[in-house]
């Protein structure tokens, strides 16, 4: 008996030690709802959530652990006090040693992002995600780990700053990825098909969701790139007609649900044996989401024949201007609109043309300064 629960406790070692280590940095509302989800899968061997608050830490540490075992998971997930500001943060990072990071950490979550009377476009506050993501970068780059880092700060944008200018997120979560499944339902209802047997491909940027994700048909749409279909026969016009159709959402933190679904979906894909399609957002220096192939050996992006990958990149360049971007430079400098530039104007009373990863700090400190 001894030795059957013996060789029992080796097994169970084993499988957790050929599994994957992950390490959440920064716990808030997106980073809480995928540990919950990925808490009820067996993706990781060990799940580290991390936080400056280690109290906070190991809260939501034991939610999901009796959560998930409620339902017959019972992952391996330990807390652990991180703090990007602290010395030791690249040497702990060093021990921990992490196959995946996943960061989506923030200054000001977007949702408290609403000054009265000033319309600010959505890149007018990414300082407030950069300056922080950018720590993150040069404390990960200290520490010298190899780990596949997730971005999940604005990835369209923010990871390709970052990566234009040194090291960055391999990808971003979300995004491309989200309005996928309104189109499998949708061309499903239409040809009384099953939604999976829809297969989807699209080019988009960040700012496109928010309008195929409303209540409001839209009159339209970012620049984007669609295909779809079913057993090889065309059906993009219904997928282009679908994409139209009103569609009421959420825009508050229920929204982090649909994203962290994004994120299990990208997760399974980048630790699976056999590839899958996904779409992602923030692929090193790429601008915006692409349709990728993903499996454990990585990425590439799967475009279909009749799209160049010139041709993407120019799709969502120019759905920046969307997000209030008049376009990023080689450098990663993003130059803001001409209504980005007004509206910063208005909130902070000084011109910002702007925002690099050099200028990040200086323009949170001035957002924070106002916002709070």
């Amino acid at each position: 008996m001894y030795k059957s629960l013996k060789r029992s406790k080796v097994f169970c070692q084993l499988h957790i030690m050929n599994r994957p280590t992950l390490l959440f940095i920064s716990m808030g509302e997106l980073a809480t709802h995928l540990l919950e989800a990925i808490a009820r899968t067996e993706i990781f061997g060990t799940i580290v959530v991390a936080s400056r608050d280690l109290e906070k830490a190991k809260k939501r540490t034991n939610n999901a652990v009796l959560g998930a075992g409620i339902e017959g998971f019972f992952p391996r997930i330990i807390a652990e006090k991180l703090d990007v500001h602290s010395n030791d943060f690249s040497t702990k990072l060093k021990e921990l040693k992490p196959d995946f990071i996943f960061s989506a950490p923030s200054l000001l979550p977007w949702w408290k992002l609403a000054p009265d009377g000033i319309d600010m476009p959505f890149a007018g506050y990414t300082a407030l995600h950069l300056s922080l993501m950018q720590k993150f970068r040069n404390r990960i780059a200290e520490s010298g780990i190899n780990s596949i880092w997730i971005g999940a700060s604005f990835p369209d944008v923010i990871n390709a700053m970052l990566n234009r200018t040194g090291f960055g997120p391999d990808y971003g979560i979300g995004n491309v990825q989200e309005p996928i499944a309104k189109i499998q339902i949708g061309v499903g209802r239409a040809l009384n098909c099953l939604p999976k047997d829809v297969e989807v491909k699209l080019v988009a940027q960040h700012a496109f969701e928010y309008f195929v994700l409303n209540d409001r048909k839209p009159d339209k749409l970012p620049p984007y790139l669609l295909k779809a279909t079913v057993a090889d026969k065309d059906v993009t016009k219904i997928a282009e007609d679908v994409l139209r159709e009103v569609f009421p959402f959420p825009y508050d933190l229920h929204f982090n649900r649909v994203t962290a679904s994004s994120a299990l979906v990208a997760l399974q894909a980048l630790t699976g044996e056999t590839e899958r399609s996904i779409h992602l957002p923030g692929i090193g220096a790429l601008v915006g989401g692409y349709p990728v192939r993903a499996g454990k050996s990585g990425i590439t992006i799967d475009l279909p024949n009749e799209w160049s990958l010139e041709q993407a990149i120019a799709v969502n360049e120019a759905s920046l201007k969307w997000d209030g971007i008049d376009g990023m430079t080689e450098d990663g400098t993003i130059v803001f609109t001409v209504e980005t530039q007004k509206a910063l104007r208005e909130l902070l009373g000084k011109n910002i043309e702007t925002l690099s990863t050099e200028t990040a700090q200086d323009q949170a400190n001035d957002l924070l300064y106002v916002l709070r």
